[in-house]
């Protein structure tokens, strides 16, 4: 992460941490590979390993338009999903917000809405961004969910974008404006 923050908000709930190669655990890789967990992620289609998805987090590092940190849960004591900023759009101050909660024991318990939550107010208060983004499939209601919850507003639907299970699946698009 090239761009500095002066620090991370935490709540009763987790914490937000930089997340770096060294945190790659087969735990973590497990919940990339997982059909349970990746079900709604584009990187479900391929086969990951703990040395492919180092490379993926320090290329993410390093990255000037990006932000990638851990989320540790505090119930659970340990790095539980991952939450990504970026692109970051300077021009145009605007972000992107993807978010796995890869371990099944933070689901349902308000990890993702907290992060979220979290990331958007770095975004808006330290990085001076006035829009953030977000997209999920139309079944990912939890994803959906966290993310209205955490202010965000469904701007529209992208009709049959993805194919899931061997079906069409609508994209929701979502956003918040920071006034």
């Amino acid at each position: 992460m090239l761009i500095e923050l002066p620090h991370f908000p935490e709540n009763s709930l987790v914490s937000l941490f930089v997340l770096e190669p060294g945190h790659v655990t087969e735990d973590y890789v497990s919940w990339l590979n997982a059909p349970e967990s990746n079900q709604y992620l584009e990187s479900r289609f391929v086969s990951h390993t703990v040395e492919s998805v180092r490379l993926f987090v320090a290329t993410t590092l390093a990255s000037s338009d990006n932000i990638f940190l851990g989320i540790n849960s505090h119930l659970l004591d340990r790095h539980v999903g991952n939450i990504k900023l970026g692109s970051i759009d300077r021009y145009h101050r605007t972000g992107e917000i993807g978010i796995l909660i890869g371990d099944k024991e933070a689901w349902g318990k308000g990890v993702a809405t907290s992060a979220i939550s979290m990331i958007s107010e770095i975004a808006r208060a330290q990085l001076n961004l006035r829009k953030l983004t977000a997209g999920c499939y139309a079944s990912n209601m939890g994803s959906q969910r966290a993310f209205e919850k955490a202010g965000f507003l469904v701007e529209g639907v992208r009709s049959a974008q993805f194919i899931l299970d061997g079906k069409p699946e609508d994209l929701v698009l979502m956003g918040r404006v920071f006034q």
